[in-house]
């Protein structure tokens, strides 16, 4: 069996051929796999390589995995996590990892993370659900949880996501009624999120995240430039701008809640030229599911209900629109959670994992 190279990231050079050649073995067959481009890949390393140390450890042809070591902090993180299914490989992969790990200090090992929950994290647990994979959604062959866990990695938290059939909206519309009657009289101006109004807003909506998102588990505090690879203009053309929106204080003309949702486009996957468009793209789908991907409210502006507002402006176009929504990867003790409650659902599970190491 080839041994497994450490390769020490440095900006000056490239990532192995062999870092994006195998996930495309790993998947040869499934039904879903991971979105993920070299040139994402790249400039994130080299954004990331200022403040983290970066090991590659690969056997170029089975299975790679990379070392993430914070400048600060005793937390080492995992990510790119990609393998065949063999425990004696992956016990030595990741023997390499957790030496490294005492090396620099670190007391724990938490993922798979790509460097924070701003990215990629997650394992998907479980058996396939019936959407087979939406748009970022964490993804992996069914044996990669069972391998973890056989290498002493347990689960630290759980997420799950859920998919509401059409004919159970009409429960959630009943429920939340009251909202959907009182959300002309907020005294709060709603910002539809079309890609002019995020073009107008970008640098406030990225200080919304911010605060909304700061203080979640595993988050940390990210550069304008590291924002803009996953949320730019190409995320707002393929933002639905009836139910994707953002709360503007009236008086304060600040941000102080945002939703975002987009259809599932996956069905259009070979259809579609270049990165998806609502206005292009959502005209061609059948069926189409509203994924509602994120929604948060600012610190300051909690327990005022603007959740529930926020999505019960989602509902004003709702009906007309979709046939089904996924509420995407909700942490299983979020509060937002229950805004589905007591509704008939198909569900999903995810997991991050952790692992406490000896520092001798």
């Amino acid at each position: 069996m080839p041994k497994i190279e450490r390769i020490f990231y440095k900006n000056e050079i490239s990532l192995p051929d062999s870092f994006f050649s195998i996930p495309a073995e790993i998947y040869c067959g499934l039904e879903f796999c991971p979105e993920e481009t070299k040139r994402e890949v790249l400039h994130l390393f080299q954004l990331k390589n200022k403040d983290h140390d970066i090991i590659i450890y690969t056997n170029h042809h089975n299975i790679r995995l990379v070392g993430i070591f914070p400048k600060n902090g005793n937390i080492a993180y995992f990510g790119y996590w990609e393998t065949k299914d063999n425990l004696s490989l992956n016990s030595r992969a990741f023997e390499l990892l957790e030496a490294d790990s005492k090396k620099f200090g670190k007391s724990s090992i938490n993922g798979p993370m790509h460097f924070n929950t701003f990215h990629r994290y997650r394992l998907r647990l479980g058996e396939m659900p019936s959407w087979k994979m939406f748009d970022r959604e964490p993804v992996n062959p069914k044996y990669y949880p069972g391998l973890l866990e056989n290498l002493g990695y347990t689960i630290s938290l759980s997420y799950e996501s859920r998919r509401i059939p059409a004919r159970e909206i009409r429960k959630i519309y009943r429920d939340k009624q009251r909202f959907v009657k009182e959300i002309q009289d907020l005294p709060f101006k709603i910002i539809p999120l079309n890609p002019e109004n995020w073009q107008n807003h970008q640098e406030e909506i990225f200080e919304l995240v911010q605060a909304i998102f700061n203080q979640n588990p595993g988050y940390k505090d990210i550069s304008l430039a590291e924002f803009k690879l996953l949320y730019n203009q190409q995320f707002a053309e393929k933002l639905c701008p009836y139910t994707a929106s953002l709360f503007e204080d009236t008086i304060s003309k600040k941000l102080v809640a945002l939703t975002f949702c987009h259809p599932n486009y996956k069905s259009l996957e070979g259809e579609i030229n270049g990165a998806p468009s609502f206005k292009k793209d959502y005209p061609k789908l059948k069926n189409p599911t509203m994924l509602a991907k994120s929604s948060g409210v600012h610190p300051d502006y909690r327990k005022m209900n603007l959740m529930n507002f926020s999505g019960a402006y989602a509902m004003l176009s709702f009906r007309e629109l979709y046939e089904d929504t996924i509420f995407c990867l909700m942490k299983t003790d979020n509060y937002s959670r229950h805004f589905t409650d007591g509704i008939e659902c198909e569900k999903a599970y995810y997991a991050l994992y952790e692992k406490q190491i000896k520092i001798s």
